[in-house]
């Protein structure tokens, strides 16, 4: 049997996509029966973890009790384990921004290293490296072995495979998810304006050029539902659950086990530039993004490019004009069975949610 070792983290600073998207590469692993290992930095890390988990002890969790942001300090530690490795040829993949060209070469000497990127920092040193934000393959891939770019190797989980999607005549459930960590505090903002203000009245232009509505009111909106995914390291967990406990239409979601059943109940989704992104696709509900951090600028990119999912805007440098786009957004689509119908076909054409199994498969052939 072949091992394969994940290495990744998540904490109040690193969201929490990171370990979700290495839980769905390290099932469809084990679906391929590989040894599947984590390895984390610190008890922050093997709780948010080990929280995600499908059931209890689903894989072995090693912490390296090291510091998440200097990785090569880890590296001792890392050699003593991969040389006791049960098995050969051993596997490593790492999803981590802190990764240094003098870390990937290191390891690269003990095992077969595959990096999951979406920075384009520098040339990685890797035997496989996986991109699925980018439409072209970047220039700085040369040093990697083997390289899987573009949608077709996004890693969702299984429950994103062929799901069966209904666009409704009229708009009731709107999915919100601003990450895990919501740093930028954009549900808030949002809730403030919803319910906080009657109406407003602005004309303005989406971060693609593309109006996306003129005027709007909130008096719609205030009548949706609204479900709200986060996790207990957003710093305005607490205020969120004052705010549903007033707001009936207001349901907080932590730790999702069937996210593909929650979006399903949705008809319009707003959500940050991510991997979510990605399984709004899969399932088809008409959406729209923002930016809460410089790694996810690649994939909105490609998707506003595409004309797939437009961009509200940058939630760290404009919080208040992005909220209103988001606003507009959910008017523009309120009353157009139409629109959301294209939508919802454009974006299931672009994404399979197979693209777990095609990264298990080349991590199996390393």
């Amino acid at each position: 049997m072949s091992v394969v070792y994940f290495r990744t983290d998540g904490n109040e600073e690193i969201a929490t996509g990171h370990i979700m998207r290495c839980l769905s590469i390290a099932r469809a692993c084990a679906a391929l029966s590989m040894e599947v290992r984590f390895l984390v930095a610190d008890d922050k890390s093997v709780s948010v973890l080990e929280e995600r988990f499908s059931f209890p002890d689903e894989f072995p969790v090693i912490c390296l009790h090291s510091n998440y942001q200097d990785m090569e300090a880890e590296l001792p530690a890392l050699r003593a384990i991969l040389k006791e490795a049960p098995a050969s040829p051993v596997r490593l993949f790492i999803d981590s921004y802190f990764v240094t060209e003098t870390y990937l070469s290191e390891l690269q000497q003990l095992c077969r290293v595959a990096y999951l990127d979406d920075l384009l920092a520098f040339d990685y040193p890797t035997d496989l490296i996986i991109n699925y934000d980018v439409t072209e393959e970047p220039a700085c891939y040369r040093k990697a072995a083997h390289r899987l770019t573009g949608a077709s190797y996004t890693p969702l989980r299984e429950q994103f495979q062929n799901v069966s999607y209904e666009i409704r005549p009229e708009v009731r459930h709107v999915l919100l998810s601003a990450g895990g960590t919501d740093a930028c505090n954009v549900t808030g903002t949002f809730f403030h304006k919803v319910f906080g203000r009657e109406s407003q009245n602005a004309v303005q232009a989406s971060s693609d050029g593309s109006a996306i509505c003129g005027q709007y009111s909130t008096d719609f909106l205030q009548n949706l539902n609204y479900h709200v995914v986060t996790s207990r390291l957003n710093s305005h967990f607490q205020e969120l659950e004052q705010l549903a406990s007033t707001h009936p239409a207001i349901h907080v979601h932590t730790n999702v086990q069937d996210m593909a059943a929650l979006m399903r109940r949705c008809d319009l989704g707003i959500s940050t530039g991510g991997t979510t992104l990605y399984e709004l696709c899969a399932v088809g509900v008409p959406s729209i993004s923002f930016l809460t951090a410089d790694n996810q600028s690649c994939a909105v990119q490609t998707f506003s490019d595409n004309r797939i999912i437009s961009c509200a805007g940058d939630a760290r440098t404009a919080p208040k004009h992005t909220v209103d786009n988001l606003i507009r957004f959910l008017n523009s689509h309120k009353d157009s069975y139409a629109k959301r119908k294209e939508s919802s076909r454009r974006m299931r054409a672009f994404i399979d949610g197979r693209g777990s199994g095609r990264i298990a498969d080349a991590l199996h052939s390393l």
